[in-house]
C-alpha cells in the first residue's frame, strides 16, 4: 500500500490527532525549515538464498521515493530504525549482499523501473520532479515473536531542537581524545552539555497473528506522524 506524505497529510483537526506522550519537545505545526516529500510502501518480507547458506534468509525492507520540493539543492542522508515493542533496535544495513537488493529491485521493476542501492540514494539532491530519488531501506531479519514495531525515518527535515543534557556534570569534561585504528588521535563527546534532536517520521505497525503465523503476515500501519527525536 503506498503513502505519499506531505505537510499537508499529517495536518489533522485537533480533536483527530493522537494525544501527545510525555513531555518532550515537539514539532513545529507549520515548517519552519526545508522539508522532503516522502512516499513509501509499507515494510515488507523477502527471503533470499545467499551463497554458502543452507537456509533461505529473511529481510524486511521498505521501498520509498523522495522528492526535493524546497527550491535548493538539499543534501539526503536518510537514518532509518526499525524498533520493537522490547525496545530492540535494527538499523539499516549497507552492507548487507547485494543479491539481497538486486532480488528486491527484480520485484518491483514495473512499479520502480529506477531503484537505486542504498549507497547511491545518499547525497546532494536537487528540486524538482525530474531529480526524484527511488531507494529502499533493508534491515536484517526481525523476531517474530513481536507484535508491533515502529519505523523512524530522520534526515526528511531541516528542523531541530537542542535540548539539555539531564545528566550533565559540570565537572566533567565535554570531551575526550582517543586513539582510532590509523593510531591517530580523534575527539569523542562523552558528557554533551545539549542533545540536537531532529524533526523524524514515526510510522507505527502491527504485525498480526499468532509467532507460528507473524512470519509470513503483512504489517498493518497503525499511525503516521513526525515527532522530535
Amino acid at each position: 500500500m503506498w503513502c505519499f506524505l506531505t505537510v499537508l497529510a499529517l495536518s489533522l483537526p485537533m480533536q483527530e490527532r493522537e494525544p501527545a506522550v510525555g513531555i518532550g519537545p515537539e514539532p513545529s505545526p507549520t515548517p519552519i525549515s526545508w522539508e522532503l516529500e516522502f512516499k513509501f510502501l509499507d515494510p515488507r518480507r523477502i527471503e533470499i538464498q545467499l551463497p554458502g547458506r543452507q537456509q533461505p534468509e529473511a529481510f524486511w525492507y521498505m521501498v520509498y521515493t523522495v522528492r526535493n520540493t524546497s527550491g535548493r539543492t538539499q543534501r539526503f542522508f536518510p537514518l532509518a530504525q526499525l524498533v520493537t515493542e522490547d525496545l530492540h533496535v535494527i538499523d539499516t544495513d549497507m552492507g548487507i549482499n547485494p543479491l539481497v537488493f538486486q532480488a528486491i529491485r527484480e520485484r518491483h521493476k514495473i512499479t520502480h523501473p529506477y531503484l537505486v542501492h542504498p549507497t547511491e540514494a545518499i547525497g546532494d539532491l536537487r528540486a524538482g520532479e525530474d531529480y526524484a530519488r527511488e531507494s529502499v531501506f533493508i534491515w536484517r531479519p526481525l523476531k517474530v515473536n513481536i507484535n508491533n514495531f515502529t519505523i523512524y525515518v530522520a534526515g526528511l527535515s531541516g528542523e531541530t531542537r537542542y535540548v539539555r543534557n539531564p545528566a550533565y556534570d559540570p565537572d566533567r569534561p565535554e570531551t575526550v581524545k582517543i586513539a582510532g585504528p590509523d593510531g591517530r588521535e580523534r575527539e569523542v563527546t562523552i558528557n554533551p552539555k545539549y542533545f540536537t534532536l531532529r524533526k523524524t517520521l514515526e510510522i507505527r505497525y502491527t504485525l498480526p497473528g499468532s509467532p507460528n503465523t507473524r512470519e509470513q503476515a503483512q504489517p498493518e500501519r497503525e499511525r503516521l506522524r513526525w515527532i522530535i527525536r
